[in-house]
């Protein structure tokens, strides 16, 4: 064949290949590149499988290729929710320690945090955190309510600014040890705040003015139930009096 094409060539000359190249001028050029496989959607797919001209087995591929693109993209769709739930995570813990360092905060504001992580994270590590914080802080409070009301007490203060400090704490620590102990002095001072008032009341010689004051004074601290109607009783007849 190469020396039959030679002998033309010789023959008929150049011009012979020339004509031969432009009656086919795909000769001798490169293959063009494959086109990219369209990537079809799950709606694609329930068009194209209604095609009638496409063969079962390609339908069959396109199918388990399907399965398989999906697979990939729910593993990847649940490692991003654990990602972003532990980054959201992440910015709320950094917000509560934040806010446990800052001195501008309450004790109470700073357990609030804490207790915000025991509710979203239960039973876990930073949930057990969170109550160790919460007790430290809780105690930490006590101690300074405690404080606080002793700071009245040896400033001499009245019996009635006495038991209000008291009653700070013991709402604070109701059931601790300090919050009883609070509750017991609570108990003597309105205790004397009665006695005070109703030995006034028996003195003829004191004036009314000087008694209602006496029996308002033990009404502002909000007393047991007794105290406050025999109280409540003294008030309205003394004033009904003037």
């Amino acid at each position: 064949m190469k020396k039959l094409l030679h002998l033309a060539v010789l023959l008929l000359g150049p011009s012979f290949l020339s004509g031969l190249a432009r009656a086919n001028p795909d000769a001798g050029a490169r293959p063009e590149a494959a086109k990219p496989k369209t990537v079809m959607t799950y709606y694609g797919l329930r068009k194209y499988e209604l095609e009638a001209d496409v063969e079962d087995e390609a339908k069959l591929r396109e199918w388990q290729s399907f399965i398989e693109r999906s697979k990939e993209q729910v593993e990847y769709a649940k490692a991003a929710v654990e990602r972003w739930k532990n980054a959201a995570r992440v910015r709320v813990l950094e917000r509560v320690r934040t806010d446990d360092k800052n001195d501008s905060l309450t004790p109470e504001e700073k357990m609030k945090g804490w207790q915000r992580i025991i509710g979203l994270y239960p039973g876990s590590a930073d949930a057990r955190t969170a109550q160790k914080r919460i007790g430290y802080w809780r105690a930490e409070e006590t101690k300074r309510r405690v404080e606080s009301a002793e700071e009245v007490e040896r400033a001499k203060g009245s019996k009635a600014e006495r038991i209000r400090a008291w009653r700070s704490v013991s709402s604070w620590a109701a059931g601790a040890a300090e919050g009883r102990a609070a509750d017991k002095r609570i108990d003597a001072l309105e205790q004397q705040l009665y006695a005070e008032a109703e030995s006034l009341d028996r003195i003829q010689r004191v004036d009314p003015k000087t008694k209602l004051e006496a029996w308002r004074e033990l009404l502002s601290v909000d007393p047991r139930p007794a105290f406050k109607k025999t109280a409540e009783k003294r008030v309205a007849e003394l004033e009904a009096s003037k």
